[in-house]
């Protein structure tokens, strides 16, 4: 058994057919990487016969000099169930970096821990404690079962699983269907953007973090090739807009009449309180109606060819939807722009064979008074299942650097931001 450098071409032919394939474990991930603060560089270990029997991209980072680290994000591509074949990999590819000057790598690799219902309770299904157990009999350190975003990416996520015959949109909770009808009534649309929408894409979303424009071009240019990274726009159209305010209140008017008469008609009915009760629901929506179809007269003088509200960014890989990140002026807010962007995503691609639509991070911590509760309960409210991964481990290689680098307060914070 050796390790070797691979071409990109070489990674890709072996990660593309491996079980643990994912986007993270691509060229094109490390290409993009690498004009972000890292050079991608391709390791496998060779069996005696030639054959490919584990890989990984890592991504190296130098710090200072005779200081370098490196980052196998969701990796490696192994067979982390073989524990003899793990750790033959683990003890060569530490005397491989050994000798290129690194103090560690860390590792987080795509296996689920335990199956977890909506509620954060462990049930009967996956159980890869002895993975974890495996790493660590290995010499791996692990960062904990930890609850939030203390990763460079993140332990908990929220993936929805569907296929092309499923009505998913029945099992998502009353409050995400209710204000994806909201948006709906209110004109939105979806338009699926172009790289010279990148500006008005990151005008929505460059709050959230601190990447700079230049990185969302770089995944436009290098994702856009393999038709891997996609962005969309929720739009309001104001004349629809103003057309669907008008109707809902005409045809609400004419219930109203109708339930007037009903009211007129039964006096003496015993019925007569629920009668009532009717006409101040429906009176309350003809409030409600009169209102929007102010709202949108309004907007439509202010935005006669409509008005961009929201955005989201998506990665396309092996069947699977990967929600990246998001944002919405906040003057709109009222219209639910993510809510509809997301749904109408999550159809399009579902209609297309996609299996798996993954929400991105959530936290492990369940509680109301979790600051994250709210970002947890809207990603699973789309009908999400828990994934709880096993989490992020350390190999050191050399201990004496490691331990100088771990004192290096500054670079350690700057270490545990998320990466992509």
């Amino acid at each position: 058994m050796e390790i070797v450098q691979l071409t990109k071409e070489e990674f890709d032919a072996y990660a593309d057919n491996h079980p643990n394939k994912n986007f993270y474990q691509t060229s094109s991930y490390g290409m993009l990487m690498d004009r972000h603060s890292f050079d991608d560089y391709y390791l496998a270990m060779k069996d005696e016969s030639n054959n490919i029997v584990a890989a990984t991209l890592i991504l190296i980072n130098k710090v200072f000099i005779g200081y370098k680290w490196g980052y196998c994000p969701r990796g490696y591509l192994i067979d982390f169930n073989n524990t003899e074949l793990l750790k033959t990999f683990s003890i060569l590819l530490k005397e491989y970096l050994n000798k290129r000057n690194f103090m560690f790598i860390k590792i987080d690799p795509y296996i689920v821990y335990k199956s977890r219902d909506k509620r954060g309770n462990i049930i009967p299904g996956i159980d890869n404690e002895n993975i974890v157990n495996n790493l660590l009999s290995i010499g791996y350190e692990h960062n904990g079962f930890n609850l939030n975003f203390e990763n460079l990416k993140p332990r908990w996520n929220a993936v929805a699983k569907t296929n092309e015959t499923d009505l998913i949109f029945a099992r998502y909770n009353k409050e995400v269907r209710n204000k994806i009808r909201k948006a709906d009534k209110m004109g939105l649309k979806i338009v699926k953007g172009t790289p010279e929408d990148i500006k008005v894409f990151y005008e929505l979303i460059d709050k959230k973090h601190s990447r700079k424009l230049d990185y969302y071009l770089d995944m436009f240019e290098i994702l856009g090739k393999k038709d891997m990274f996609e962005i969309y726009f929720a739009v309001i159209n104001t004349a629809e807009y103003v057309k669907n305010s008008k109707d809902l209140f005409e045809k609400e008017e004419k219930r109203n009449n109708d339930i007037n008469e009903e009211l007129e008609n039964n006096i003496n009915n015993t019925n007569r309180g629920s009668i009532i009760r009717k006409k101040m629901d429906s009176d309350s929506l003809l409030n409600n109606y009169k209102q929007n179809i102010i709202n949108a007269t309004n907007l439509y003088k202010e935005y006669p060819n409509g008005v961009v509200i929201g955005t989201n960014a998506i990665i396309k890989y092996n069947n699977e939807i990967f929600f990246l990140i998001d944002g919405y002026k906040n003057e709109f807010k009222n219209y639910c722009p993510n809510h509809y962007l997301k749904y109408q995503i999550i159809e399009k691609y579902r209609e297309q064979g996609y299996t798996r639509m993954h929400l991105n991070g959530i936290s492990g911590d369940f509680n109301k008074s979790n600051p994250y509760y709210g970002l947890t309960k809207f990603k699973l409210g789309f009908a999400s299942e828990i994934e709880e991964y096993i989490g992020e481990f350390t190999l050191i290689i050399n201990k004496r650097k490691y331990k100088s680098f771990s004192k290096l307060n500054p670079i350690r914070n700057w270490l545990k931001q998320p990466i992509a």
